[in-house]
């Protein structure tokens, strides 16, 4: 991995500029490089300089003009722009309208990982922000409470340097169309039937669409394409056959094994016992011992 080279900035700063700036050849999974808030003079330009680390800008104000990866885009007001690692970009605040923005740089083995999750993949430099500018400009604050470069105030700004990238994650996240998968759907199916079977008997089915992430429906409709089942039909068989471990296995009342598998009414667990197994609990029990069912 090539060592990065701190880009000399030498860019003229007025006094709405703040920066904490540390070392740019930090090693881990992301590392604080900068951060800090500038509301700049009109026409104001920086670069073309090629960036070390990724420099992410939430703008609070105003508009400008950014130069990267061969197209000229506009990022205002809303919005939020990223200069990546390695690359050659100038920027320039807008003439009669220049922007104010917030900032983090950072760098790691998961940076590039961290700034596509948000939604910079390749050829994306600016994305709508899901985010009030606020949230972010608070956290910034919060870096700067505690300039001094220590190990305990990195391990602090670190932190909030993560808050700062999961805000815009969970956002991006959020905007996703519920249809396209992470995974195989088959992952997720086979995700949800795991978690029925070690949480049966204190889960709803809404507990493993939560747990899941989709909406009910179709959370249904794949589980059911993926297992056979609907996520209720599984609940219940997984239930009912542990009971029938139970009954066939200990000598607890059948009231008991039916509040153990997740049936706080006796009658409704001999019910669904005898659907499944056509015949009640008792005579289950009796069946597995050899005594067979009453005459």
């Amino acid at each position: 991995m090539r060592a990065a080279a701190k880009t000399l900035d030498t860019a003229p700063r007025n006094r709405h500029y703040r920066c904490l700036e540390y070392d740019h050849d930090q090693q881990g999974d992301i590392c604080l490089i900068a951060c800090g808030r500038e509301r700049c003079d009109p026409g104001v330009c920086y670069g073309p300089d090629r960036r070390d680390g990724w420099h992410l800008h939430v703008i609070l104000s105003g508009t400008g003009t950014l130069w990267a990866g061969g197209q000229e885009l506009h990022p205002r007001f809303g919005q939020m722009f990223l200069l990546k690692d390695g690359e050659t970009v100038a920027y320039a605040a807008d003439a009669s309208d220049p922007w104010e923005y917030c900032w983090v740089t950072y760098n790691g083995s998961e940076a590039k990982r961290l700034s596509e999750e948000i939604g910079f993949t390749d050829g994306v430099y600016c994305l709508d922000s899901a985010v009030e500018g606020k949230a972010f400009y608070e956290l910034i604050l919060r870096m700067h409470e505690k300039p001094e470069m220590n190990y305990t105030n990195d391990l602090r700004r670190r932190g909030i340097l993560l808050e700062f990238l999961a805000l815009e994650a969970t956002a991006a996240r959020g905007r996703k169309n519920a249809n396209r998968y992470e995974y195989p759907a088959r992952v997720y199916a086979e995700q949800a039937a795991k978690f029925i079977r070690y949480n049966y008997a204190t889960i709803h089915v809404s507990d493993v669409v939560e747990y899941i992430g989709f909406t009910r429906s179709y959370f249904t409709t794949l589980f059911k394409r993926e297992i056979g089942l609907s996520p209720q039909d599984y609940l219940m068989q997984v239930r009912l056959q542990k009971a029938g471990q139970q009954l066939a296995g200990t000598d607890l009342p059948v009231q008991a094994i039916a509040v153990q598998v997740g049936y706080d009414d006796p009658l409704t667990f001999s019910r669904s016992f005898r659907r499944a197994f056509g015949m009640s609990p008792s005579e289950y029990r009796r069946q597995q011992a050899g005594g067979g069912s009453e005459p």
